[in-house]
């Protein structure tokens, strides 16, 4: 029997933007210059952070040349990626984002709980240094199908035969390297696994919201 011309409309898609960003080398060795040595020096946040260190969420108002070439690369992407609907379709948005930033120093064991970020639209991981990637260091990242187990709760060994949706009431793992940039609705659940590197792990993740009021 044939089978006849399928149409796939995958409905309802959660992005993941995904980037390595130019210049990472330069501007990596200058934010760990900076950031290496403030645990020893402040205690940090606590919020999802299991072990390891978090600094305030001030990184975008720091007057460190690096910090804001950051910041404005991931807000560039972060543009590129928002429209605004308005009668007829959509048009490029051109908003003056709500932006906060943190520094993340992962030490072996550290982990990170599963967690969302309320109150904004986008949020991004920006990775300054792996730490030392690899196959026994752990420290994957995982986000959550956003409608939990319920595409998988009918039979777990049946799976979706298309393109992006196999993990569907699963997870997906990214194993994260120096320069890569996530980009993610802030919804989204996320954790961070136990990594065990041969150095700190550093990332500095973003919120991106629109001004109140």
């Amino acid at each position: 029997m044939t089978t006849p011309e399928i149409t796939v409309r995958k409905l309802f898609c959660t992005p993941l933007l995904i980037s390595h960003l130019d210049g990472a080398a330069d501007m990596n060795h200058a934010l760990l210059a900076h950031f290496l040595a403030q645990p020893a020096q402040e205690p940090g946040r606590r919020h999802s952070n299991l072990g390891g260190w978090q600094s305030d969420d001030n990184l975008q108002t720091l007057a460190l040349p690096a910090a804001q070439s950051l910041c404005r690369m991931v807000t560039a992407v972060v543009d590129a990626a928002t429209a605004v609907h308005v009668p007829g379709g959509l048009i490029e948005a051109a908003l003056a984002w709500r932006m906060n930033a943190w520094v993340n120093i992962n030490s072996s064991g550290a982990s990170n709980a599963v967690h969302g970020h309320a109150g904004a639209f986008w949020s991004a991981i920006y990775y300054v240094d792996d730490g030392g990637a690899g196959p026994a260091c752990g420290g994957e990242l995982f986000f959550y199908d956003p409608r939990g187990l319920l595409p998988a709760m009918h039979d777990p060994l049946l799976r979706f035969r298309i393109e992006g949706c196999v993990t569907a009431g699963y997870t997906e793992k990214i194993t994260p390297e120096a320069g890569m940039l996530l980009v993610f609705p802030s919804w989204l659940l996320h954790s961070v696994d136990p990594f065990f590197g041969t150095r700190p792990r550093v990332s500095v993740a973003f919120n991106f919201g629109t001004p109140a009021g």
